[in-house]
């Protein structure tokens, strides 16, 4: 029992003692072993790189040293004013405190006076006792120079306090008690001390106190001016043999009138009778009283005819068939109007026919003397090109005589006073129909403008960017030539020549000789102006740009010439054609395969999409007869047949639509012109319905042509 309580005692001492319970072989350290600081130094070692990387360049065809990229990469750095105190710039900063002015330095006695008065509590070194290579240690001001460089920086006034304001304002005895300091053997080694030591003046970049003057700066500013930017125009023309002898020619001419003008003045002035003013005078009154009487003339010829065709006005105006809606969906008729001749020149065929777009009840025909009529001994060409105005049916507003036969014309879609015709013989004309005269405003008469061929077709288009009008023309040589109106002439700019292939080929003198293909009717793209489409004898449609040379589509269309290429005057993708193979065919823009097939069973001239139907066109046959098709009603027959002449005397050449009333022109071989107006049934347009959102006419339009299209396309 007495066992048992000796060891509960001795646990019991064991547990109450605030000794730490520590293991049988814990090892024993003194004091200073525990105080002993260790530290952890943590080391990134990169991955091992290789060197002397090399790349082939292509360009030198060599091996070329590639750039060694550092794995290191900076996230950020920041400046401070703080350096540690075993660093180089702590090191200096201390020296340049430890040193004194020359003149308070003394001798090595004052200097151990001072060393003793403070040997009781602190030990200190005499920098200047030290045994150091005074040519081995950069001098105090080299340092304080580098220090300068390095350290001082340039921050808010008031931040950096120079060592030379603080040693200047302290009394004398602070600063010699601030020369010695405690510092360790290692920092005094390093420090680059001479004998004579100097206090250096740091000066504050942001103190301006100690300075005398201080001019003003001058700040330098950049003034740019430019002048304005002169307007360039590039000029190009074609120049052959014929050009110059024309100009020649021309120069000639007026120089040879200037000396005959000189003869007959110095005549008149011989003899006394130079009386040039008053009859200019008296021809330019007579011209004005010409010009009025002219248009009295013409006022009461249009009345005249008014009262004697008043009925046919009357209904033109106000009558609408009434049995259309007796008839079945989409038929209707034609009803006569006005027929017009030009009684001078019957035997003439109607070559081209075009409506005004500033006049709605004026239109222009052109009249040449028929192809298989036509002399060879002789020159009898001739040609007219008439203005016919609905107010006057018996005889022509406009008539201009050509040289030779007049195939084509197309007005001005912005002035509509200019109006291009195309000749027989490859010249062109543009007239101006508001001028007195009968003469063309510009024309084509030498030998190196005009086309070597008949013009086919003209067709006007947007003005250049530089504001010159300019107008298409298609010719019976294969050329596609653009008329630029100059001041004074008419430039020509050959576009592209209509060339195909031809099997076998055609070989002279062992040469392979190029076939042109014969143009006969040109139509622009009425959404993209610098889209165009040529149709040729040879039955191939063309698709061109105006800015290319050469084309961009080719196929072959039909197996006879093509009369007619039409598009769609809702939607610009889809175009008639139509040939002298009995064939009318509707196309797809960008597609060589006709959506539908019309087989007339006889020749055809012309045909026109309606401006009032996205899906009724019009087309005139040889047989005299006019046909309407609706493609919403039918795409087999037609709506609306009427016979217009007898077929033994008469043919149908030409047609047009009047877009602002409802009303067609038909132009026969005999100088014939009739005029129709559209029942209500031909010209019916889409509605939207009175209740409810109201849609575009132009959008309903679209989408029933769609309809019809689709089905066609399933």
């Amino acid at each position: 029992m007495k066992t048992s309580k000796k060891k509960a005692k001795e646990t019991a001492k064991v547990v109450l003692s605030d000794d730490p319970v520590k293991p049988d072989d814990q090892l024993i350290l003194s004091q200073e072993e525990l105080d002993e600081v260790y530290g952890n130094g943590l080391f990134v070692k990169e991955p091992p790189t290789p060197h002397a990387k090399v790349i082939y360049s292509n360009k030198q065809k060599t091996f070329l040293p590639k750039k060694e990229i550092n794995n290191c990469i900076k996230l950020f750095e920041l400046k401070s004013t703080l350096f540690h105190r075993e660093s180089m710039n702590a090191i200096i900063q201390i020296e340049n405190e430890l040193c004194r002015k020359p003149e308070n330095l003394g001798t090595d006695e004052i200097m151990g006076e001072n060393i003793t008065e403070e040997g009781e509590e602190e030990e200190y070194i005499d920098p200047l006792a030290l045994d150091l290579n005074i040519d081995d240690v950069e001098s105090v001001e080299d340092v304080n120079e580098e220090f300068m460089h390095e350290n001082m920086e340039v921050g808010e006034e008031g931040e950096v306090e120079s060592i030379s304001t603080d040693l200047k304002n302290e009394p004398e005895e602070e600063i010699e008690s601030r020369v010695l300091k405690k510092v360790s053997d290692e920092s005094f080694l390093s420090l680059p001390v001479t004998k004579l030591c100097t206090v250096v003046k740091l000066k504050n970049k942001f103190n301006f106190f100690d300075r005398v003057s201080q001019t003003k700066k001058i700040l330098m500013r950049n003034k740019d001016t430019q002048t304005p930017v002169t307007k360039k125009f590039d000029f190009a023309a074609f120049v052959s043999p014929s050009d110059i002898y024309g100009t020649y020619e021309v120069d000639y001419a007026i120089q040879k009138e200037e000396k005959e003008k000189e003869m007959r003045e110095k005549l008149a002035a011989h003899m006394g009778k130079r009386k040039n003013k008053p009859r200019k005078k008296m021809y330019i009154e007579h011209d004005e009283m010409k010009y009025e009487l002219l248009n009295a003339a013409k006022i009461l010829e249009k009345n005249i005819s008014l009262n004697a065709t008043d009925a046919i006005a009357q209904d033109f105006r106000y009558y609408e068939d009434p049995s259309d809606q007796f008839r079945d969906r989409g038929e209707g008729t034609l009803m006569l109007m006005w027929t017009m001749v030009y009684e001078e020149e019957k035997k003439l065929i109607v070559t081209d026919i075009t409506w005004s777009p500033d006049y709605f009840d004026m239109f222009a025909i052109t009249l040449s003397i028929p192809l298989g009529e036509l002399k060879f001994t002789e020159s009898p060409d001739i040609g007219y090109v008439c203005l016919w105005v609905l107010k006057n049916s018996s005889y022509p507003d406009y008539v201009a005589h050509t040289q030779s036969g007049a195939m084509c014309l197309s007005f001005h879609h912005d002035f509509g006073y200019l109006l291009a015709v195309g000749l027989r013989d490859g010249n062109l004309a543009v007239y101006n129909v508001s001028l007195l005269k009968n003469e063309p405003q510009y024309s084509t008469h030498s030998a190196g403008t005009k086309i070597m061929a008949s013009v086919m077709q003209v067709v006007w288009c947007k003005n250049l960017p530089t504001g010159e009008m300019n107008f298409f023309s298609v010719s019976e040589d294969g050329l596609v030539c653009q008329w630029i109106l100059m001041q004074n002439e008419l430039m020509k700019v050959v576009r592209m020549s209509l060339v195909i292939d031809m099997y076998p080929e055609i070989e002279l003198g062992g040469i392979k000789q190029t076939y042109y293909a014969r143009g006969t009717t040109i139509a622009f793209n009425p959404t993209e102006p610098e889209i165009y489409l040529i149709g040729t004898v040879e039955g191939y449609i063309f698709k061109c740009n105006t800015e290319w040379s050469c084309y961009v589509q080719r196929f072959k269309a039909h197996e006879m010439p093509i009369n007619r290429i039409d598009f769609n005057k809702f939607d610009s993708n889809i175009y008639l054609t139509c040939s002298e193979d009995f064939v009318i065919k509707l196309w797809e823009d960008k597609s060589e395969v006709p959506l539908i097939i019309f087989d007339l069973q006889t020749g055809l001239t012309d045909v026109r999409w309606s401006p009032f139907s996205s899906s009724v066109f019009c087309v005139i046959t040889v047989d005299c007869r006019v046909l309407f098709y609706d493609l919403d009603v039918s795409t087999k027959n037609c709506v609306c047949e009427q016979l217009i002449h007898p077929t033994e005397k008469y043919r149908l050449v030409r047609l047009a639509f009047d877009r602002r009333v409802p009303m067609i022109v038909v132009g026969s071989s005999r100088g014939t012109i009739v005029t129709y107006k559209l029942s209500p049934n031909l010209r019916a347009i889409m509605k939207s319905p009175k209740k409810g959102v109201q849609i575009p006419t132009e959008t309903l339009e679209l989408e029933k042509l769609h309809t019809v299209l689709n089905s066609v396309r399933e």
